[in-house]
């Protein structure tokens, strides 16, 4: 099962969030972020995994967030 956020609608103190999330993949779609919804995704993440969401997934950012990449050794 598959739970699709969109980042715009979600602001601390995260009440638009089902308090179990055990399971769930969520998709957090940035398409219509910009750079201060961007920097606030760390602590969104966090939530998100605190209620047991089993993934999270990001998509539809235009560029490569820092902390997402893998380095090539």
């Amino acid at each position: 099962m598959k739970l699709r956020v969109n980042q715009l609608s979600i602001a601390p103190p995260y009440v638009e969030l089902p308090g179990d999330l055990t399971g769930y993949a969520v998709t957090l779609d940035l398409s219509h972020s910009d750079a201060a919804h961007e920097a606030t995704l760390g602590a969104l993440i966090s939530e998100i995994r605190s209620r047991g969401a089993s993934r999270v997934v990001i998509t539809g950012s235009p560029r490569e967030l820092q902390g997402t990449h893998s380095s090539a050794a």
